[in-house]
C-alpha cells in the first residue's frame, strides 16, 4: 500500500535532522571518553626568541694623530718637528721651527737648531743658515741661548728670519719647500715640509733664534 504524497514529505525532512543529531552525539561521546580534550585546536607553541647579541665594548680612545705629546709613533729621537713661514713688511720674512717632545723621556736643549734648506725636489739649496738674526735687516731680536728642559708633551720654538729672494714662478728655483731639522748637532734630523708657502730665501741668509719654550707651553719651575 503506498502512502499518500503528503505523508512522505515529513520523512524527507527528518533525514537531515537525524544526520545532525548523529554528529552531535558522536562528539559528546568523545568528550566523555577524554575529558581533557576540548573543541579548540591546540595553540601553536611560541617560537623561541633569538638571543640578543651583546654589544661590543667601545674601542679605547688613543691620543689624536696630531697630538705632539703622544708617545705612539714618535720617532726614535723623541722629537717631532714642524716649520712654517709668514710674510712681513718691506721684504722681511719671519717663520718658525717647533720641536715637540713626543716621547716618554726628558729632552734637554741649549743653543740653536741645526737646519738645512731643501728645494721642491728635496735637494739642498745654497742658503746660508746662521745662528742669530744680526745679519737680517729689521729681523727679530735673538734672546740668546739658555738651557731648556722639555718634559714629555712640551715644545720649544726657534724664530726664522730672512729677506725676500726672487723665486722663479716656472721652476720654483729659490723656494725652500722643506727643512731638515735637528734640535742640536748630535740628534738625527727630520725633514719637514714648510707650511704657508715655503721659504723664499733662495741663496740668501736664513737667521735663527736660540731655542725658547714655546709660548703655548709654560716652562717648568726651576729648583
Amino acid at each position: 500500500m503506498r502512502l499518500p504524497r503528503r505523508a512522505r514529505l515529513p520523512l524527507l525532512l527528518l533525514v537531515p535532522a537525524l544526520a545532525l543529531t548523529g554528529c552531535g552525539l558522536a562528539a559528546e561521546l568523545e568528550r566523555e571518553a577524554d575529558p581533557a580534550r576540548t573543541s579548540r585546536p591546540p595553540s601553536p607553541e611560541p617560537s623561541p626568541t633569538p638571543p640578543v647579541p651583546e654589544a661590543a665594548p667601545p674601542a679605547p680612545e688613543g691620543p689624536p694623530a696630531d697630538d705632539p705629546g703622544a708617545a705612539e709613533d714618535c720617532p726614535a729621537s723623541g722629537f717631532r718637528a714642524r716649520a712654517a713661514a709668514t710674510d712681513a713688511a718691506m721684504g722681511l720674512r719671519v717663520g718658525n721651527v717647533i720641536v715637540f717632545n713626543c716621547g716618554t723621556e726628558t729632552l734637554k736643549l741649549k743653543g740653536y737648531p741645526v737646519l738645512q734648506v731643501l728645494d721642491m725636489e728635496r735637494e739642498p739649496m745654497e742658503t746660508e743658515v746662521v745662528e742669530g738674526t744680526r745679519r737680517i735687516s729689521m729681523g727679530p731680536e735673538d734672546p740668546g741661548p739658555s738651557p731648556l728642559v722639555l718634559e714629555p708633551g712640551m715644545s720649544a720654538r726657534s724664530t726664522l728670519a730672512w729677506r725676500y729672494w726672487a723665486v722663479d714662478p716656472h721652476t720654483g728655483k729659490g723656494l725652500g719647500a722643506y727643512l731638515r731639522v735637528a734640535p742640536d748637532g748630535e740628534t738625527k734630523p727630520q725633514t719637514v715640509e714648510v707650511a704657508d708657502g715655503g721659504l723664499d730665501v733662495g741663496e740668501g741668509v736664513l737667521g735663527t733664534t736660540a731655542w725658547q719654550y714655546d709660548i703655548s707651553e709654560a716652562p717648568p719651575e726651576r729648583s
